[in-house]
């Protein structure tokens, strides 16, 4: 339990490394970017094309240093820590997917401007819309069978999301966040990782169980998805919901081969990077065992590309004539995505459609407990409360709870099927029928913000 304490704080301080690292960037190198990006461009069409190009190469960025480096250490961390799989999921592992956004808030909030503040908020918001909604309608389009998912993780994780977003609602409902305001989704965070250690120390012990505590795997997500023979999805879940393998031998459309090329060439100044400053994690890696300097520089590198992202957005609200939360919902939002879509949509394919939709959902009770909830805590700590505006929240709000009806209403209607079938514990769930309505609300929300907003 020590070194656990002791690796909590180490994450914390890294956080807090990375808001002063991109508060020294906020105040100094991004103000003289962002005037000269206004100032050379004449042209608001050629300027937010480029910015586009210029936050879809951020978030390839983001996509590589947490799939090849941030991941891969904390599963190591925890592989030395000796935690159930089960459990690293939903606490460390869980860090390392939610990294952009809990980031992306910490440099909004280091800036302390209210817009960067909105627009991180927003694109939180808009990740549980297409955790939702986009995400689930593209895995059962792409998935062999209808989706069959476990009810319990669903339940589960569904559920902590509703309290912590009720969380968030409570506490913005003033527009002044403080610590103790902070504190309570961190506390939200503390209790859903209750929920999934209590079980776990009142399991009877089991021999037979010793191979089940986590292990470095090759979690590799844009390759995997990419891949032209896809080969072993050895995909370590990274909210509890264990190891799965894709089948060997699917055939990959002819026009994925050169989709993965261009990837590769364009990836290529990242890896170059990061291979030179990031030591590596692999099980048969020789600096495996600089691990905690991989995941220091791993979440400042994640940090600096978030608040890249950031001013590219801001960039592109004032070329557009954008509100900073239609930027969030759907820009950041989308790109913060990126690696749960692609790792998703790969397990979808493969036939594991309850790890891909389940690992989609759990997410986003970290994205709001700790997204927001971490940055504010250690922000207010210091520095007192945050305003933030509520008043254009509310509609997002809204919007999500009528998202995360229409995912529940689908998903329960199988309950009742699952009183007259014989596959135990399982049900089924969303059919490609249900898929394209919930893309056809994914759409419909979001062009109704662009509208509204």
């Amino acid at each position: 339990m020590t070194s656990i304490k002791a690796m909590t704080l180490a994450v914390a301080a890294s956080v807090a490394l990375a808001q002063n690292a991109t508060a020294v960037f906020a105040t100094t190198i991004a103000p003289a970017v962002e005037t000269e990006a206004t100032s050379f461009f004449s042209s608001p069409v050629v300027s937010a094309i480029l910015t586009i190009l210029a936050l879809l190469y951020v978030f390839l960025g983001l996509a590589i240093v947490c799939d090849d480096y941030l991941v891969p250490s904390i599963e190591t961390l925890c592989e030395k820590l000796k935690i159930p799989e089960e459990a690293a999921g939903a606490s460390f592992l869980a860090f390392g997917s939610a990294a952009p956004e809990i980031l992306l808030n910490a440099v909004a909030t280091a800036e302390g401007k209210i817009e960067a503040m909105e627009s991180s908020l927003s694109a939180i918001l808009g990740s549980a819309i297409i955790a939702f909604a986009l995400i689930p309608a593209l895995c059962t389009l792409v998935a062999p069978t209808s989706l069959m998912i476990s009810w319990t993780p669903m339940i589960r994780d569904s559920m902590v999301y509703i309290a912590s977003l009720g969380t968030l609602v409570y506490i913005m409902n003033d527009s002044q966040v403080g610590t103790w305001q902070s504190g309570l989704l961190i506390l939200v965070y503390v209790g859903y990782m209750l929920i999934i250690f209590v079980p776990i120390w009142l399991r009877p012990a089991d021999p037979d169980r010793h191979d089940e505590f986590i292990t470095p795997a090759e979690n590799h997500m844009i390759d995997h998805a990419l891949a032209p023979h896809n080969p072993l999805l050895a995909t370590s879940s990274s909210k509890g919901y264990g190891a799965v393998h894709a089948e060997e031998g699917a055939a990959e459309p002819a026009w994925l081969e050169p989709v993965r090329k261009v990837i590769d060439l364009l990836s290529r100044p990242f890896r170059i990077l990061f291979a030179y400053t990031l030591p590596e994690c692999g099980v048969d890696s020789p600096t495996r065992s600089y691990y905690p300097v991989t995941l220091v520089l791993s979440i400042v590198y994640v940090a600096l590309l978030s608040a890249a992202a950031l001013y590219s957005t801001r960039i592109l609200t004032a070329a557009l004539n954008l509100s900073t939360e239609v930027a969030g919902v759907t820009l950041l939002a989308l790109g913060s995505q990126i690696p749960d879509t692609i790792a998703s949509v790969s397990l979808a394919r493969a036939g594991h459609a309850d790890a891909a939709v389940c690992n989609a959902i759990g997410s986003q009770v970290i994205n709001v407990t700790l997204g927001s909830g971490l940055p504010w805590f250690l922000y207010t700590l210091f520095h007192g409360e945050i305003h933030i505006p509520y008043e254009q929240e509310t509609l997002l709000f809204q919007l999500l709870a009528v998202i995360i009806f229409a995912y529940l209403v689908l998903n329960l209607r199988g309950v009742f099927c699952a009183c007259f079938s014989k596959a135990k514990g399982f049900y089924v769930g969303l059919s490609p029928r249900d898929g394209i309505a919930l893309l056809v609300l994914y759409v419909a929300v979001n062009v109704w913000l662009v509208i509204k907003l």
